[in-house]
């Protein structure tokens, strides 16, 4: 396969950049192909370093950096609000097009991964008939392309009630759910006597209940994150800032549990699977995304009152680290790496026979299964 990945506009494709959930899905979505054997072109700005057999720089590093930087612990601004954010959007969008159109032969035999939308969907609109255009990772409240891969089925329904579909005849709109890389987290059994949140820092992803039902409890709790600390700090409350690639690991692994009490619908909430990759349980809200990644009473809990959320952190000690890796592993490289393969199989199809057509070599139909801890109920 050929497989175009495009890097965001705003971001170097970076592991500096673990905050960001779509640069990350970029990187690994590079990486997973890559071990797959297929060839991977990945365009971004430079300073990017993904895994792949060519990388293109759209915007040089010193062009991308006047622009934009890493936040450190401010919120990262991705607006389009200014002249010179919008000329460099512009820009890049221009040259991207330019850089694909260098790269594209006469045959349709390339997918062309977007990953976020705007200066990417501007630059490819025009190649809809040389190349497959696929939304690699949509967990974002809007939707455009003919491929469509969303990363939870939460997500997937919240689209088609947004878009008034009741048809559910789309066979190329699929979830695939976001992949995390198992060795970027340390598995552990011994845990430390603190919470954890890790996040941004806004009331709409629950910190503040997460920090209340700590402080009820008399328990520690560690929040990091992207914003501002100010309104959450309490006796009870240590702020970690915003933590890079090993304090993140460090932090997951040792955690009594993981708070994601997010009040809006999460399209994925990836930090959650990242603390079960740590073996580390985790404590949510009961929507969104979470009913399709926690499995209550085994990984985590998930909660609708605050009497519940007390229950949890009062009894997450009691869940096993092992289950939680063990269903943490559904979300590996290698998992979802199968999945990203048999989906754009089907795409490249359809430059043939599509939908009816044959697959004779096929041994296996294993890309929609879990394993399963086997703990009790």
């Amino acid at each position: 396969m050929r497989i175009f990945v495009l890097g965001i506009p705003h971001t170097q494709t970076s592991p500096e950049f673990c905050s960001c959930a779509f640069t990350m899905k970029a990187w690994n979505l590079c990486r997973m192909m890559i071990d797959r054997g297929h060839q991977v072109t990945h365009f971004g700005n430079g300073g990017s370093c993904p895994v792949c057999h060519e990388q293109v720089d759209i915007m040089s590093r010193e062009e991308w950096s006047r622009i934009y930087r890493h936040p450190g612990n401010g919120f990262y601004d991705i607006s389009v609000d200014t002249p010179e954010r919008v000329a460099f959007h512009n820009l890049y969008a221009e040259r991207l097009r330019a850089e694909i159109l260098k790269r594209l032969g006469p045959a349709m035999d390339t997918l062309i991964c977007v990953t976020w939308g705007g200066a990417q969907r501007e630059a490819v609109l025009p190649l809809w008939n040389r190349a497959f255009l696929v939304e690699s990772g949509i967990g974002y409240p809007y939707a455009w392309a003919n491929y469509r891969v969303y990363e939870s089925y939460a997500w997937l329904h919240f689209m088609l009630g947004k878009e008034q579909r009741v048809h559910g005849d789309d066979w190329y709109s699929v979830v695939i759910p976001n992949a995390f890389d198992p060795a970027m987290f340390d598995f552990r059994t011994d845990k430390e006597d603190y919470f954890l949140y890790l996040g941004r820092l806004i009331e709409a992803k629950g910190v503040g209940l997460a920090i209340d039902v700590a402080r009820r409890l008399g328990k520690r709790i560690v929040i990091a994150g992207q914003g501002d600390p100010k309104p959450y700090l309490a006796p009870h409350v240590e702020y970690a800032g915003p933590v890079g690639i090993e304090e993140r690991r460090r932090l997951l692994a040792g955690a009594r549990a993981l708070f994601c009490p997010t009040y809006y619908i999460e399209p994925f909430g990836g930090v959650n699977v990242e603390a079960q990759m740590s073996g580390t349980p985790v404590i949510t809200s009961d929507h969104g995304a979470f009913p399709e990644t926690v499995l209550h009473g085994v990984t985590g809990f998930r909660c609708r009152t605050f009497e519940q959320f007390l229950f949890a952190a009062e009894n997450v000690h009691k869940l096993r680290p092992e289950d939680c890796r063990k269903w943490a592993m559904n979300y590996s490289l290698e998992k979802v790496g199968a999945m990203y393969e048999e989906y754009f199989k089907m795409v490249l199809d359809l430059a043939g026979e599509g939908f009816y057509a044959p697959r004779p070599e096929r041994k296996q139909l294993q890309w929609l299964s879990r394993c399963y801890p086997d703990s009790d109920c």
